[in-house]
């Protein structure tokens, strides 16, 4: 990840973000709420959690999970914190996922949200989170989708425009670098936000 570049992108972004974006938050959040199979007493771990809109959606339908948050952006964390009133079940961590210590098979499930496309080094990211889950723990993954004349229109357009971009993946892809590190594909879904967004969501498994 181009820790740099993102954690300044999503600085100048904070105070806008939940007005500019809040159409694409609320469904690709709600595509991974659908994902999840809770029982209300999880510990959960969002990579990229930006400014808390899933650990809000999250802890409103089951009080009773664990959620940690981390992000590169101070701001936008400071979003969260505002958002979740202090509640002691959840906790905020700024950094880079890759170098923040977090204790190895302790995670029910680990979600990654649009940031896929920022991974420098997309393998480590994997075998950490697969590290961190329980064993048979769930890894949800959403993302832009490469395989769609708008997911190269905008692998393009941020090749060229965005510093903070690596690249835009196609789901073989996605489920080759998963399957590759440890983990078993339960299932593949492409959906759209709105009319500019083409997105694809996959559910693995630690194997």
């Amino acid at each position: 990840m181009t820790s740099k570049a993102v954690r300044r992108k999503y600085n100048l972004l904070a105070r806008v973000y939940d007005i500019i974006y809040w159409g694409y938050v609320r469904k690709t959040n709600v595509m991974a709420c659908q994902a999840l199979a809770l029982s209300g007493h999880e510990h959960l771990l969002n990579i990229g959690c930006g400014t808390g809109d899933l650990e809000k959606r999250l802890i409103q339908k089951h009080p009773g999970l664990r959620l940690t948050g981390i992000d590169l952006s101070q701001d936008m964390l400071e979003r969260a914190r505002e958002k979740l009133g202090g509640n002691p079940r959840i906790q905020f961590t700024e950094g880079d996922f890759l170098t923040v210590p977090l204790p190895e098979n302790s995670f029910d499930a680990v979600l990654s949200i649009s940031n896929l496309h920022y991974f420098r080094n997309p393998e480590a990211v994997f075998a950490k989170t697969r590290r961190l889950l329980k064993p048979g723990g769930t890894f949800i993954l959403i993302d832009w989708n490469r395989k769609s004349l708008k997911g190269q229109l905008y692998h393009a357009y941020m090749s060229a425009f965005d510093p903070a971009f690596a690249k835009v993946y196609t789901m073989e892809e996605a489920t080759r670098l998963l399957d590759k590190n440890g983990f078993q594909i339960e299932k593949t879904t492409r959906f759209r936000v709105g009319l500019l967004w083409a997105m694809m969501q996959i559910v693995a498994k630690k194997a």
